[in-house]
């Protein structure tokens, strides 16, 4: 299975850059509110809970661009290293070790999943801001009634079967997420 990945790695003040590159970038996107639709009242986006006795969490959110959509990640509560976030096709989150999300959402164009890796800091933390080309919220391509699933490592399967421990260590499906603005 090919993946395309995007890499975000770097120190506190990287990651602040980018988050903060990843904002303006999305406002001088030419973002269209009526592409939201009734997402305009919130952000479209999921909170990560633990999964498979973890105790990370997080805040994942995404806003169109002409291409794709722009993801900000919030994480906190994860052990150090090499993650990476990706849609799931089930909106899900209840067995324990991530199976319910279902497999990868596979892009249309491509056949892929879009796969965003990061790196967790020695604090626990990390921020990320990125594009990923070919996502929409709704459509074909679309992640609204998906989940978002983090799973740890730079490699690795990313199917699951019932029962069995894999990699999946959050989950969260996508919904209106309250806007603080």
């Amino acid at each position: 299975m090919r993946h395309i990945v995007l890499k975000v790695r770097g120190g506190v003040c990287a990651a602040a850059t980018v988050v903060l590159a990843g904002a303006l970038a999305a406002c001088a996107s030419g973002d269209d509110p009526g592409q939201r639709g009734a997402k305009s009242a919130g952000a479209i986006g999921a909170r990560l809970a633990p999964i498979a006795g973890g105790v990370g969490h997080g805040l994942i959110t995404f806003r169109p661009y002409d291409g794709g959509l722009v993801m900000v990640a919030d994480l906190g509560g994860f052990s150090p290293g090499a993650y990476r976030i990706v849609v799931h096709t089930t909106p899900v989150c209840t067995s324990p070790n991530g199976f319910s999300a279902g497999p990868p959402f596979l892009l249309p164009l491509t056949g892929a999943p879009a796969v965003v890796a990061t790196t967790i800091h020695h604090q626990g933390t990390a921020g990320v801001s990125t594009r990923v080309p070919g996502l929409a919220l709704s459509g074909p391509a679309g992640i609204e009634g998906k989940s978002i699933v983090l799973h740890a490592g730079e490699s690795g399967s990313l199917e699951a079967n019932p029962g069995i421990p894999n990699n999946r260590v959050a989950c969260g499906a996508i919904t209106t997420v309250p806007s603080f603005f």
